[in-house]
């Protein structure tokens, strides 16, 4: 077998692997000839592993992350008794092994999972890193979460219930679409994936019993705002929703992160917003009572592409002065 056909079993056998870097994720936003995977093999026995995306653009080879994908990098799997010191010797050893096996590339970006909480085998190898945040509610019950959100975040809910706004589970990807849509359009930002590519990857995540969606209608059943949820067997990540604008004051959102939230605590698994680095809605995730987790943004330039990467970096910089 292949290094993929390798990873594709591993996948199979290894439930601890972040959705976002299974075999089938990978296949439905990269398309399954657009990424790869380096392993590294003990015993026989695969323990570590890292899929990577390729994307060429203008002549570049650009290894990103993939569309409406969190996070990748690599995932290590660690002997059961091990000594600190022997635990980063033990990552060193794998990350060297893991990034000679990675192509070459023109630009390398990618977000690692926020359990991989070392990052010098990359630092030497001369990547950067930039420290981002999530937020991530786990290990609370229902009752002393709600204790813990904003007064804004009540008050919303307290209105939504006096209004009739219910919360409903659905598969109504078109409805989906069009109000995920809308919150683009209020930005005057264009959507950045068409209808088709959300319906197949919304397909791919029910038949892989790893997703659903949550709707908010009002007191006349109208759809006034709903999320995409995907999830593993240790997390439910909120992977994007949208509002109708012109009813967003009646709490529709704060109603169906609530839901959310809860088949997150209820079904034993960790709950993570996906993290912003925008303001306003850093704030909002906050607001549930979620705690700020940092991850890694790990980033390479080749040297044939440094004066084009660095005097973009240069003018991007004084058009915001």
């Amino acid at each position: 077998m292949n290094k993929k056909q390798k990873y594709r079993q591993f996948c199979q056998t290894e439930p601890s692997i972040p959705i976002f870097s299974k075999d089938w994720w990978l296949d439905a936003v990269c398309g399954e000839d657009n990424w790869d995977v380096a392993i590294v093999e003990k015993g026989g026995s695969i323990v570590a592993t890292m899929p990577y995306y390729v994307k060429r653009k203008m002549g570049l080879k650009l290894m990103v992350q993939p569309p409406l994908t969190q996070t990748l990098g690599p995932y290590i799997k660690y002997p059961k008794i091990q000594k600190y010191y022997k635990k980063l010797s033990w990552e060193k050893k794998l990350m060297d092994e893991l990034i000679a096996q990675l192509p070459y590339f023109d630009y390398f970006s990618q977000n690692f999972y926020h359990k991989v909480t070392n990052y010098l085998g990359f630092y030497w190898k001369e990547f950067k890193q930039t420290t981002r945040y999530t937020y991530i509610i786990e290990n609370i019950s229902i009752e002393d979460l709600e204790k813990q959100f904003e007064t804004d975040i009540r008050r919303r809910r307290r209105k939504a219930e006096k209004m009739g706004v219910t919360v409903v589970e659905g598969n109504e990807i078109d409805i989906f679409y069009k109000l995920n849509k809308m919150t683009f359009d209020r930005q005057d930002i264009k959507i950045p994936y068409n209808f088709e590519f959300i319906k197949e990857l919304y397909q791919r995540v029910k038949s892989h019993n790893a997703g659903k969606m949550y709707f908010a209608r009002d007191s006349d059943n109208n759809y006034i705002a709903a999320n995409f949820l995907v999830y593993d067997d240790n997390t439910v990540y909120y992977l994007m929703g949208g509002i109708e604008p012109n009813k967003k004051d009646l709490g529709g959102m704060d109603v169906v992160q609530f839901e959310s939230i809860k088949f997150a605590l209820q079904t034993g698994r960790v709950f993570d917003f996906e993290g912003s680095m925008i303001e306003s809605i850093e704030k909002y995730f906050r607001s549930f009572g979620a705690k700020q987790v940092p991850y890694f943004s790990v980033s390479k330039v080749s040297k044939r592409m440094m004066p084009i990467y660095y005097g973009y970096e240069l003018v991007r910089g004084l058009l915001k002065k």
